[in-house]
């Protein structure tokens, strides 16, 4: 499905379309691809440095006063309808985006983002999203949520996220509590953090990562 909006002409304009999909990082042409868990094995401790990473790395890049997209997908099939997850959602919204009406949430379905030979037609992706000032975004809590989801810790928070920042032209995505991308217009705008978090960048991709930074 084509969509007609602010943000997809900023995905395209900007990032050339680059589709918000798992791994973002090997499809941009510009990004960092960050550890957050290590070699930490215990659960609460591995969500701890996870999220104390990914702010410290968020609040570098970002700015009070800039414009977000905050987007969220969900899929959904005959025996997952929106029906079953989208009071969630919404949910989502509200507790992570503070003074933000509900109303102003977009929601748009497309192809399922990860479609193969043998998925069954059904599955469609359904993408929820706001634009807002990043001071209306509650960022530690919701760092915490996606931390803990895949470490068996509460709270957690369904769905795959992206942080667009309409303002500097990147995007921040915390897949998951092994790592972190964050992806850019411009090589410079990542410079800062490229020098000053090298020791963070996950040392499989550093190669592509140094690279893009030595040209």
């Amino acid at each position: 499905m084509a969509f007609d909006s602010h943000l997809d002409h900023l995905l395209l304009h900007y990032f050339k379309g680059l589709p918000l999909k798992s791994p973002i990082f090997y499809n941009a042409p510009v990004g960092i691809r960050f550890e957050m868990g290590g070699d930490i094995c215990e659960a609460a401790a591995r969500a701890e440095k996870v999220k104390s990473r990914a702010l410290v790395l968020f609040n570098a890049i970002n700015r009070y006063e800039d414009f977000i997209y905050f987007v969220l997908f969900m899929d959904s099939w005959d025996e997952h309808p929106v029906t079953l997850f989208e009071k969630d959602v919404y949910k989502t919204f509200n507790d992570y985006i503070s003074g933000f009406p509900i109303s102003e949430v977009s929601k748009q379905e497309q192809e399922y983002r990860y479609k193969g030979l043998n998925d069954a037609g059904d599955i469609v992706t359904v993408r929820y999203y706001a634009r807002m000032k990043l001071q209306n975004l509650n960022v530690s809590p919701l760092l915490e949520a996606i931390a803990n989801r895949s470490l068996g810790l509460e709270p957690i928070i369904d769905g795959d996220i992206y942080i667009i920042n309409e303002t500097n032209k990147t995007i921040f995505h915390l897949y998951d509590d092994r790592g972190l991308d964050i992806i850019a217009e411009k090589v410079e705008v990542l410079r800062g953090i490229y020098e000053q978090y090298n020791d963070w960048i996950l040392d499989y991709d550093r190669k592509i990562v140094d690279e893009l930074f030595t040209l």
